[in-house]
């Protein structure tokens, strides 16, 4: 019995070693419409103190939606958006469902380590992707 509780005193110290970093991304389309939607348990935050989120679109946006896990952007015409984003993670790879307006257009998502640009041609136009946010 010992050892179980030693156990998971342990594990549980382990999580709590584990702290939330933020991270910084930068994202940019082409396309007409474009949502980003975390599949595991980090989630997108406001700038930290001291940095700021800054969105530009060649003709405007619509419409700029954003949650916890999911962001949908609607620019007025098909041209380029640029933004830049910050994700709060344990991990160090996030798990990401990019999606986007038409079969030509193209999303992009790019962190310090690495980038994920979804150019598919398929019907939906989603795309599941990994993303390395800080290589150990």
């Amino acid at each position: 019995m010992k050892a179980l509780i030693c156990t998971a005193l342990i594990a549980a110290s382990a999580n709590l070693m584990a702290a939330e970093k933020i991270y910084e991304l930068e994202f940019e389309t082409d396309s007409n419409w474009t949502s980003l939607e975390i599949r595991d348990d980090a989630v997108f935050v406001n700038a930290p103190a001291g940095q700021s989120m800054n969105v530009t679109a060649k003709d405007g946006l619509r419409s700029y939606t954003t949650s916890p896990k999911k962001i949908h952007l609607r620019s007025r015409t098909r041209g380029l958006v640029n933004m830049n984003l910050f994700v709060k993670s344990k991990n160090n790879v996030l798990g990401l469902t990019i999606c986007k307006g038409s079969p030509s257009s193209y999303t992009w998502i790019k962190s310090d380590q690495s980038k994920q640009k979804s150019d598919l041609k398929k019907k939906d136009h989603c795309e599941q992707a990994a993303l390395v946010l800080n290589l150990f």
